[in-house]
């Protein structure tokens, strides 16, 4: 889950805030912390957090990661369906993919905090399962969180999950017309 390298991708950044996501400027604790109701936000507005990776640093370089999952919501995250990849051993950028499995939420917005403050980025440029962020001011990283398209747990569906459910739906079909023949 930890490397180094460059992304291309561009979501749109929101701004600069000041202090912590949770447990501050969005929320009083991690289960309730959530992206504010404003218009700034966009399709976000009042997303909860589904998970959040604290950077474990040696020497001022990071070295790992703590997850910590909004499990009261989002049971199927363990933080595995996420790789971090970072732009220099400090964190100052990087970059982020999400493999989600069936009933795992998408990803509307997220979080780089480093130093006194945090970035706010809106995935909203069409690809919710990668994005790339900057700390403010150049700090090293303290923690990614990412939030969620309103805790409907809305994923993208899985191809072995639309086939089972076709052939389940083609199976009542034929049960029903058979049923009509007798």
């Amino acid at each position: 889950m930890l490397a180094f390298g460059q992304g291309a991708k561009a979501d749109t950044f929101v701004g600069t805030i000041g202090g912590n996501d949770c447990v501050g400027a969005f929320g009083a604790s991690f289960s309730d912390c959530k992206i504010p109701n404003e218009s700034q936000y966009g399709k976000a507005a009042g997303s909860p957090i589904i998970v959040k990776f604290d950077a474990i640093i040696a020497n001022e370089i990071i070295t790992g990661y703590t997850v910590t999952v909004n499990t009261s919501l989002f049971p199927t995250i363990t933080g595995t369906e996420f790789a971090i990849t970072l732009g220099d051993p400090e964190g100052k950028s990087g970059t982020w993919t999400y493999t989600p499995g069936a009933g795992d939420p998408t990803i509307l917005a997220y979080v780089a905090k480093g130093g006194p403050n945090f970035n706010v980025f809106l995935n909203d440029d069409g690809d919710m399962l990668a994005g790339s962020w900057t700390t403010p001011g150049g700090k090293g990283l303290s923690h990614l969180s990412f939030y969620d398209s309103k805790g409907n747990g809305t994923a993208i569906p899985e191809p072995a999950s639309l086939a089972l459910l076709g052939m389940g739906l083609l199976g009542l079909g034929f049960a029903a017309r058979r049923r009509r023949a007798h």
